[in-house]
């Protein structure tokens, strides 16, 4: 009986050393990641399905029947759109020109044009005077009205003999330079002269009201070919006219827009 026990006893320790050291071992349990997807790391991601979208989370949707509830909420990613950024279409050459005309145009100020003068020579003289004051001025011949002077006269007489004796009282008082234009457009005159100074018609005149007359004063014109001087000024910027006065003479100067001379 003793023998049975011991014979035993070593058969349970020789199963035990077997089952620990050879036996093959049996599946104790499920693997963590068993029926999950892989991983994948951002820095795996390809660079075009990347985004800066926003994400939402909302709730899970109802289980159907049948189906295992959802362990977590699911996950919305409103992605922004993709489409590809337009590509410019650079200007032609008349946008560029014109764009450094309208930009030239803001820099320099306003084209103003200062006239109008009898001979070349004079507008050559301006033009010379303001180049030595650092603009850049440029000439131009036009046809226009050209300013003579004031012109002294008495007219409206009814006749042209009442012309005549009014022609020789002013004679009487030294105005020699009087003549009679008979049957103008305003009658019968008698002029007194054409002054470019405004004292020389003080005088004038004053000669006249000593006979007990009346005399008229209006600006005398006629057309003529005369010269402009074009140049550019900033937007308060003013001209020295005195300074553009051919030297003993007086010219009536004009500033005018350049559009406004031509």
């Amino acid at each position: 009986m003793r023998n049975l026990f011991l014979a035993l006893v070593l058969a349970n320790l020789t199963f035990a050393a077997w089952s620990a050291w050879f036996a093959p071992a049996e599946h104790a349990g499920r693997r963590a990641d068993d029926g999950l997807p892989p991983l994948t790391l951002v820095s795996e991601v390809p660079t075009d399905l990347r985004s800066s979208g926003v994400v939402v989370e909302t709730a899970a949707p109802e289980p159907a029947a049948g189906d295992p509830p959802s362990p977590v909420a699911t996950i919305e990613t409103r992605l922004p759109p993709t489409e590809p950024a337009p590509t410019p279409t650079p200007p032609s050459r008349g946008q560029l020109a014109a764009a450094r005309d309208a930009s030239a145009a803001t820099a320099a100020g306003r084209c103003t044009s200062v006239g109008p003068f009898r001979e070349l020579s004079q507008a050559a003289a301006a033009a010379a005077t303001l180049r030595t004051a650092g603009y850049q001025p440029e000439q131009r011949v036009a046809e226009g009205d050209l300013w003579i002077g004031y012109w002294v006269y008495i007219g409206a007489l009814p006749t042209e003999q009442a012309a005549n004796e009014i022609l020789a009282k002013v004679r009487d008082q030294g105005i020699t330079d009087s003549y009679v234009i008979p049957n103008s457009d305003s009658g019968n005159l008698v002029s007194l002269g054409v002054f470019s100074e405004i004292s020389g018609v003080s005088r004038r005149r004053d000669q006249v009201r000593a006979l007990g007359l009346e005399p008229e004063v209006v600006d005398r014109t006629r057309r003529a070919t005369v010269y402009w001087v074009d140049v550019m000024l900033a937007p308060e910027q003013t001209l020295d006219f005195d300074a553009l006065q051919p030297p003993g003479r007086i010219i009536r100067l004009e500033q005018r827009s350049c559009e406004a001379a031509g």
